[in-house]
């Protein structure tokens, strides 16, 4: 993508990918004679080629093993109930049964307005880190519509809280949309799913690359029918559905609709299983800037892509443009990077100390711009140049930016997608340079950096 000078900070291979699949499953164990629960287990741990499945009305057998599953009984009536497990050997799952938020020390239960319904789980997976997965069973208490608006409502929290960054969500919704459009509950079928996708999520469904064609005949009518035939007889509908987050859904490469374990009368449900390709990093590997490219594609977009690519161009133009200006002694080109799950790539002026440099802005693998006032020296060490610096940047057309000037405010990249946008922020960034240039005499009166177990990333990109 760009032509960065490759140093033993930032050199890195290509992340390796693991393929990783993930579905849900209604299993109808209230209707299946003894056998059949038998051969839907075996199906599930053979012929379905998952590593994590997200099961409802189901019993988990007694020998899977307490690290291999999540279940809680709905009880009453219903003496079975919705579950996470795991089939890959290397993987691991435990229940989350509670959240904190970012906004309150306040802890928010998982178990729900009806517990059983809902399984929330961590699932540990080798290299990759933790994903959350979440089980979901609209139970019909006359209503399943009433019990989804109440389970959207119980998931807010952990939309919110860390758990809520990787998330695969799937289950029977007892809610679906492939109706006739005179149906007079299409309205609030839509609403519904519509509250589930407000949360963060995507439907695979609409994403995937690869995917079952749509019912032949589906009652919706709709010429870009999306639907999946998931239950009843031809044409069928959908009442089971698959989601994820932004970065998951942008690797899912494929879905499956598993409907030969209706025809085997396994269940009364088909099964959804997705296919991801998730990237794997070695402890300690560092990004460059092309992988970290590459990242916010897969998780915010090619647009946005783009952004990053070209203000990382421009710092190496900068920089060539300081060494033909004679600017010895700054550098504009080190790009220094993170290690980890959390990508990052900081461009910042270095002056003629290895101890002397000028923050100005980092870029994430989630597609944010960070601007980093906490950490930037003189002439922008005081309140009064920082908010300079914040009315130039909020002039930008579309551009939101906290007035947090002692510390680091961030923007999505999308807000510079248009061209006109990215030069005027580059513009400001240019005089950034110049001006912290033109304030270090001789290019040595640069006042310290703060100590890099104080900065962002706590040191690892110097």
């Amino acid at each position: 993508m760009i032509d960065s000078p490759s140093t033993d900070a930032t050199a890195s291979t290509a992340p390796l990918h693991r393929p990783l699949a993930i579905g849900t499953w209604n299993m109808d164990h209230w209707k299946r004679t003894p056998q059949q629960r038998r051969d839907a287990w075996s199906y599930l741990q053979s012929d379905a080629h998952a590593d994590v499945m997200l099961l409802q009305e189901c019993v988990v057998p007694s020998d899977l093993g307490r690290n291999r599953m999540v279940h809680r009984e709905i009880a009453g009536s219903r003496p079975w109930g919705s579950a996470v497990a795991v089939f890959a050997d290397d993987l691991e799952v435990r229940e989350i049964g509670a959240v904190r938020t970012r906004y309150a020390s306040t802890r928010f239960s998982m178990l729900g307005t009806h517990p059983g319904s809902v399984i929330v789980a961590r699932v540990e997976i080798p290299v990759i880190g933790s994903l959350t997965c979440v089980s979901v069973y609209g139970v019909i208490n006359v209503y399943a519509q009433t019990t989804m608006l109440r389970i959207v409502a119980d998931l807010i929290p952990l939309f919110d809280s860390p758990d809520g960054e990787r998330v695969v969500l799937g289950g029977d919704f007892n809610v679906g949309t492939s109706v006739p459009a005179s149906s007079p509950e299409l309205p609030r079928y839509r609403a519904i799913l519509q509250a589930v996708e407000s949360l963060g999520l995507v439907n695979l469904a609409k994403v995937a690359p690869e995917r079952p064609p749509p019912p032949e005949g589906c009652l919706c009518g709709q010429p870009a029918c999306r639907h999946l035939h998931t239950f009843g007889e031809n044409p069928g509908g959908q009442l089971d559905w698959l989601y994820a987050t932004p970065e998951l859904a942008a690797r899912c490469s494929r879905l499956r609709v598993e409907r030969q374990v209706v025809g085997q009368q396994l269940s009364d449900h088909a099964a959804i299983i997705a296919d991801f390709d998730i990237p794997r990093r070695e402890a300690g590997q560092p990004w460059d800037p092309d992988s970290l490219i590459r990242e916010v594609g897969a998780r915010s977009g090619q647009d946005s892509a783009v952004v990053a690519e070209d203000l990382v161009a421009w710092a190496l133009r900068k920089h060539e443009e300081l060494k033909a200006s004679r600017g010895r002694g700054a550098a504009l080109d080190r790009l220094p990077t993170s290690t980890g799950p959390k990508p990052e790539l900081w461009v910042q002026l270095d002056l003629k100390s290895p101890d002397q440099l000028q923050y100005t802005f980092s870029l994430t693998g989630e597609g944010q711009v960070i601007v980093q006032f906490q950490y930037m020296t003189a002439p922008y060490s005081t309140v009064e140049t920082r908010e300079r610096l914040w009315t130039r940047l909020t002039e930008i057309e579309g551009l939101r930016l906290d007035k947090r000037l002692n510390g680091r405010p961030s923007f999505p990249m999308s807000a510079l997608i248009a061209p006109e946008r990215r030069e005027q922020f580059l513009r400001i960034y240019a005089d950034v340079v110049d001006q912290t240039r033109r304030h270090q005499p001789g290019v040595s009166g640069c006042a310290m950096s703060p100590d890099p177990a104080d900065g962002p990333g706590a040191g690892d990109h110097r």
